[in-house]
């Protein structure tokens, strides 16, 4: 399942706000067994995120998440972009207005406007928070609109999001680390080149580090396989490759 990530809000685009949210569901995606294509930041302005949702869809994207813009304030606008790039208008949800109520008063048209979804979105409950969040199609691609909260945005991705995700992946992940002390990532590299020619369906990072002039490199090895059983033993053979190789080399390694 090819999956799109839209994190909107001008906070971010600002660097006042760091996108912890992004690379959680992009953890969360990739072990579910989904495929991350694309990360997109963009503001609050209601033709960016219309054009970014279309633009994802025509990529072929069978799932976008689309995380802020859900609250009561002006610039909360991922339900009116949402409804614009469907070409439908956004209209009060009644379901969504009792979820609403449920959790606040609903009295202020500020309030009542986190009921407002586009026309035919499902409203998804949140339980942390208030503000309802929506699925909708856009072609071929669901669209999913989750708040920016992240403690909100957690609960409703494990909520709502992991089914969709598990019912549409077609592929198995699995991935294990080293440590690797005492060795250089240049001696590495010929190793890591040498079991990608052999196996091009795993993936394979390195991550180097001095401490006290000590070189410490962590090894990322991961693999996408139609079922757990096969990435497993691919992920196991590679690395059990890599390691003999550093130990022989005179490093020092520490598996987790």
């Amino acid at each position: 399942m090819m999956v799109e990530v839209l994190s909107i809000g001008n906070e971010l685009l600002m660097g006042k706000t760091v996108n912890t949210n992004a690379s959680w569901i992009a953890d969360r995606v990739t072990r579910l067994g989904g495929l991350i294509r694309r990360i997109t930041v963009i503001g609050d302005d209601l033709d960016e995120i219309a054009s970014a949702l279309k633009e994802a869809a025509l990529r072929g994207a069978k799932l976008i998440i689309t995380t802020g813009g859900l609250g009561p304030t002006h610039d909360d606008k991922t339900m009116e972009g949402i409804a614009r790039a469907l070409n439908v208008p956004l209209e009060l949800n009644e379901e969504a207005l009792r979820m609403l109520e449920a959790k606040v008063r609903v009295r202020a048209p500020q309030v009542r406007k986190m009921a407002y979804l586009p026309r035919g979105a499902k409203p998804l409950q949140n339980p942390v928070g208030a503000a309802p969040g929506a699925l909708v199609k856009l072609g071929e691609a669901s669209i999913v609109a989750l708040p920016g909260v992240p403690s909100e945005m957690k609960a409703m991705f494990e909520l709502h999001v992991e089914p969709l995700i598990k019912e549409g992946a077609e592929e198995a992940f699995y991935e294990a680390e080293a440590t690797l002390i005492g060795i250089y990532e240049a001696d590495l590299a010929p190793i890591m080149e040498e079991v990608l020619k052999r196996d091009p369906t795993l993936y394979i990072k390195s991550h180097p580090k001095l401490e006290g002039g000590v070189s410490i490199v962590k090894l990322h090895v991961a693999c996408r396989s139609l079922n757990l059983e096969e990435g497993k033993r691919k992920v196991e053979e590679a690395l059990k490759h890599i390691l003999g190789i550093a130990k022989a080399k005179g490093a020092r390694v520490e598996e987790s």
